[in-house]
């Protein structure tokens, strides 16, 4: 016996509904069973492809609905060119903008590319439609020559470009030749002492003078006199001068408009009488109740002596007020010229964490009254 079964057909029509037909067919029953279950399918993909669709244009709307809803910067122009200008100059221009969007524009910060570049804008006002500004900006030339380019970037509360990027340029020209143009005394033993010459040749006649020279008379002693067309510097280190390494700068005051005070860098390394090596310990781990040696080698050019050691420690940042008790200094004897530090450091304060030190050793050096060891340890 044959049963009529209803089968369907489907479709969808253009404004995205499911169109389904139906007509009497003699099938078996189990095949309206497949057909059924084809025709449910079709269905819910339909289904659910329409509500992704549907759930994508509202997304759309949504966030062109946000967007609106903050405003939009419009520069009248994101560049500027000063061209060529002395070195020296301090050079200034104003970025307009504008409020293209249909929101409140806010002007969240600045960040310029450089600790030359100098920028002034009202950080947090709100700027309707239609309203403007200026981001003030400032550039000193004093640190280049050649080309150059800055960049200011710009930090809004708009949604999809928050941040615009200014860019100044320029071609810096330089009114003299240095030469050296850094003064480098290198590793310099303090009771020696050090000289070098620094020329100064103007690039064009505009009747450069040198009216006096600054400088740190700590370190330094600067002499300067004119050559024909040139001016002549003598940069003197003097004797006995602070062990260690030291970056300075002397600063050269002149007749120039653009830079009356023109820099020259100056460095060196100061050696002492006295060095250690190495300059600071690693330790690493100790376990409670563990104990670690370390050593340092103190080298002497001239005989001195040692008059004290005491210690300071921190844990975790914190001072430990009983630092004599975990670290034990040792004077070992050793060739001519030279001594054995020893370090040893015990953990038992009861606590762990980090640890950072110091050894600190008195001497009868002139010079260097106070030697210090840094070390560093971990107490597990």
């Amino acid at each position: 016996m044959e049963l009529l079964v209803p089968t369907f057909q489907t479709a969808i029509d253009p404004g995205g509904r499911v169109i389904m037909k139906s007509c009497s067919t003699r099938k078996p029953h189990v095949v309206s069973r497949y057909v059924l279950i084809f025709a449910t399918g079709l269905s819910l993909v339909a289904s659910t492809s329409l509500r992704g669709q549907g759930q994508g244009n509202a997304d759309q709307v949504v966030d062109a609905a946000r967007q609106k809803a903050t405003g939009q910067i419009g520069f009248e122009r994101m560049e500027w060119d000063f061209g060529q200008v002395k070195r020296g100059e301090k050079l200034n221009y104003e970025f307009k903008f504008t409020n293209k969007g249909q929101g409140v524009l806010v002007l969240q910060g600045v960040h310029a590319s450089c600790g030359c570049t100098a920028v002034e804008m009202e950080k947090g006002k709100e700027y309707k439609p239609g309203e403007g500004g200026v981001i003030k900006v400032g550039f000193d030339t004093t640190d280049f020559l050649g080309r150059v380019a800055k960049g200011i970037t710009v930090m809004t509360n708009e949604r999809h470009l928050p941040d615009r990027t200014l860019t100044l340029r320029g071609i810096v020209v330089a009114e003299f030749e240095i030469d050296p143009p850094l003064v480098d005394f290198g590793d310099v033993y303090a009771r020696e002492g050090s000289t070098q010459v620094v020329t100064i040749r103007p690039t064009v006649a505009s009747g450069f003078a040198i009216e006096r020279v600054r400088y740190n008379q700590d370190y330094l002693d600067v002499g300067y006199a004119k050559d024909g067309g040139r001016w002549v510097l003598t940069v003197k280190l003097k004797q006995n001068a602070q062990t260690g390494f030291f970056k300075e700068s002397l600063y050269v005051v002149n007749n120039s408009k653009s830079l009356p005070e023109l820099p020259i860098p100056v460095r060196g390394n100061v050696r002492g009488n006295l060095e250690l090596a190495p300059r600071y310990l690693e330790f690493g781990q100790i376990a409670p109740q563990d104990r670690s040696n370390r050593s340092v080698t103190l080298k002497a050019l001239e005989d001195f002596q040692i008059v004290s050691s005491r210690a300071e420690l921190n844990i975790n940042g914190s001072k430990f007020g009983e630092a004599e008790k975990l670290v034990e200094v040792k004077m070992l004897p050793h060739e001519k010229g030279r001594q054995l530090i020893s370090v040893n450091l015990v953990n038992n304060a009861g606590q762990a964490g980090a640890v950072h030190g110091k050894v600190f050793l008195e001497t009868t050096d002139p010079q260097q009254k106070q030697l210090t060891i840094d070390f560093y340890a971990f107490f597990r």
